[in-house]
């Protein structure tokens, strides 16, 4: 079926697929709720999507990424449609900030701020938005060529809600963003992402709020992340974007329609300054803080209060100028709301008192990258939040959650806990496992002297293996960290080795230097070149990243992907169970790294030919106690026991596929 659908001769049966599309159908028809994981290869989105289809009910489909949601809509509901002959109409449904903004265009445009004025890049990246807003009809920035959302055009040339003016906007007529929900009120299946689902919950502001009442299905794809994404909702945020974005619009608003009223350059300066004016920890590698008590653990009490002083400050001399100019304008009086809007939750995160009577918010900062951070505070999970969106369980709608890791048992509570699916007496879970043979398409390394993962020398020594093992093979190497700094050391070593004439020449590819889109595109092309490429990673590169064929063919995962210990989050739910007598070990750091080892493992084997080994190296797999429940989240695979094994194994890859396509290594 999946082979038929994706516009291919050969069809492939397959059992878990079709054991997937009888639950999902099952719960369809009576109205209950199904979560599954669906190993890679099952075909998971074919089997929920055809049941689906059959039914003839309205529906809500989300998922995770906008690429999914463009992969949903564009490709993979078109072929079911044509492959059933079943007609349905289909709405693509994505966040405000997703379209282009006529009005907000249209100002950067002629009222440019004083910083854009001298940079001719933007100018000419403006008019490039130009010409294609008045050809697109979608107005839909995933198809704008050469955007990334990193760009600085991207937030003057979208809104947000903060700073959309609604009604009260000259352009409303033409708004995307309406368009779009007129024909999603209209459609059978609307295809959102689970950020829009959580916003539009609490806001009520993008149109889905009506759309879940008429739905008589709704189905999570990549449902995994549906509870990181729901805590980012259910508590509060506010970051130093916000207010830089705070001020370049005052900067450009302000004199547009207040000019000599106020000094509105000096103000968004000093917002600038403020937002940029807090000191990192001493440790430039943390990525967030705890922030148990007035000021954040590692960083200077003094600097901090200085900080918050200073953005208090520039909030506050923003807000007064504003209100005294807001009657000139909408934009200045929405501008003067949003000021308002910032101060009022700037004061609620910076309060003294960290958490609630009983533990159930916690709150920490996030350090970005440069000057970037973010407050935060909210529950431990997203449980009580989606638990009330879900509603009233008697009322026949049905609920599909669905991904490739969901759990490491067949009661999927890694995930059904943290979202409160528990409670659900119609609560069915399934375990469909890959259709690959793993045994027979991959091995699997330890190597045995390797540092201690906690070694400095650690990442260091690993680097050195790697360029062994990917000369032998020619690149085609991932290397997933479990750190951005681990990614930085294990590439720069990487590339001196090569720099050295120490191994074979090679491309160094790192995630920090190039959008994602952008890497996974140059490591693609490094294997049909004579000049392969390694490429090195963290974080988002341990899932959504499909390098199907010879593409990849060796997979290095350099330590167990433990979460972090002093993450606030995570060690406020470690107290949280042992409060209720459980290991926090046992039911919270290794069920979190089994899910992760899941996860980073599947990026290895994606199609009945691919071929590869995955080297895991962190011989704690093997020497404590804890190491079996990690292998089993793994497809059983063949196990090497030394290098020169691996060695051989990289040998017959090289050669197999070089006897294939008729080339030879020089």
């Amino acid at each position: 079926m999946v082979r038929a659908f994706a516009g291919q001769a050969e069809l492939q049966p397959r059992q878990g697929q079709l054991d997937m599309a009888l639950a999902v159908a099952q719960a369809v028809e009576s109205g209950s709720a199904l979560a599954v994981e669906a190993g890679t290869g099952v075909g998971k989105t074919f089997a929920y999507l055809v049941p689906l289809l059959l039914s003839g009910r309205h529906a809500l489909l989300s998922t995770a990424t906008q690429a999914l949601q463009d992969q949903l809509f564009g490709r993979d509901i078109p072929a079911v449609s044509r492959a059933l002959g079943l007609p349905v109409r289909v709405a693509l449904l994505k966040g405000r900030s997703s379209y282009v903004c006529v009005h907000r265009l249209e100002q950067a445009r002629t009222a440019p701020a004083p910083s854009m004025r001298y940079d001719p890049a933007l100018s000419a990246g403006l008019e490039h938005v130009q010409r294609w807003a008045m050809a697109s009809r979608s107005g839909d920035l995933a198809e704008l060529p050469g955007l990334d959302e990193r760009s600085p055009l991207w937030p003057l040339i979208s809104s947000t809600r903060e700073n959309c003016l609604g009604g009260a906007c000259p352009r409303h007529a033409d708004c995307h963003v309406n368009r779009a929900r007129r024909e999603a009120l209209q459609a059978d299946w609307v295809v959102i992402n689970h950020h829009l689902f959580f916003a539009d919950q609490q806001v009520r502001e993008s149109g889905v709020a009506e759309l879940l009442p008429r739905a008589g299905v709704v189905v999570f794809d990549e449902a995994h992340q549906l509870n990181q994404t729901g805590i980012g909702f259910s508590g509060l945020a506010l970051g130093s974007g916000q207010v830089l974005d705070l001020a370049r619009d005052l900067s450009s608003q302000g004199p547009r329609w207040a000019r000599g009223q106020r000094p509105w350059s000096h103000l968004a300066l000093g917002l600038e300054q403020a937002a940029r004016a807090f000191q990192r920890p001493s440790d430039h590698g943390a990525s967030r803080s705890r922030w148990p008590l007035r000021t954040p653990e590692g960083v200077d009490a003094v600097h901090w209060a200085r900080g918050v002083a200073g953005v208090t400050t520039a909030l506050l001399t923003a807000i007064e100028a504003l209100e005294a100019t807001a009657g000139a304008s909408a934009d200045l009086q929405r501008l003067c709301e949003r000021a308002q809007a910032l101060r009022t939750d700037w004061v609620r995160l910076t309060a003294s008192r960290a958490s609630d009577a009983d533990g159930a918010l916690v709150r920490w900062v996030d350090w970005g990258t440069g000057a970037a951070w973010k407050l935060v505070c909210a529950p431990l999970d997203a449980s009580a939040h989606f638990r009330q969106l879900m509603g009233d369980r008697q009322d026949g709608r049905s609920w599909v959650f669905t991904s490739a890791t969901l759990g490491s048992d067949e009661t999927l509570d890694t995930f059904t806990g943290p979202l409160g699916l528990q409670a659900r007496a119609d609560l069915r879970t399934l375990l469909v496992p890959s259709p690959f043979d793993h045994m027979a398409q991959a091995a699997l390394y330890v190597p045995h002297d390797l540092p201690e993962p906690a070694d400095p020398d650690h990442t260091l020594e690993l680097a050195r293996a790697v360029a062994r093992w990917a000369s032998r093979l020619g690149g085609r190497t991932l290397v997933l960290t479990t750190t951005l700094r681990a990614t930085s050391r294990m590439a720069a070593q990487l590339q001196a080795l090569v720099s050295e004439g120490c191994c074979e020449p090679m491309q160094v590819l790192a995630q920090g230097h190039g959008s994602k889109r952008a890497l996974l595109a140059r490591f693609r092309a490094a294997a049909a070149s004579p000049q392969g490429a390694v490429l090195v990673a963290s974080a988002s590169f341990w899932e959504g990243v499909d390098l199907a064929g010879d593409v990849l063919q060796l997979l290095v995962i350099d330590k167990l992907p433990f979460p972090p210990p002093d993450d606030p989050l995570i060690e406020a739910r470690a107290r949280q169970l042992e409060r209720h007598g459980e290991s926090a070990f046992s039911a919270c750091y290794l069920p979190q790294a089994a899910l992760a080892l899941k996860q980073g493992a599947g990026r290895l084997i994606r199609s009945e030919s691919d071929r590869g080994v995955l080297v895991i190296g962190d011989r704690r797999l093997l020497t404590r106690s804890y190491g079996q429940r990690l292998l089993g989240a793994l497809p059983p695979m063949r196990r090497l026991v030394d290098e020169e094994e691996l060695m051989v194994n990289l040998d017959e890859l090289a050669f197999t596929r070089l006897s294939t396509t008729g080339h030879s290594r020089s």
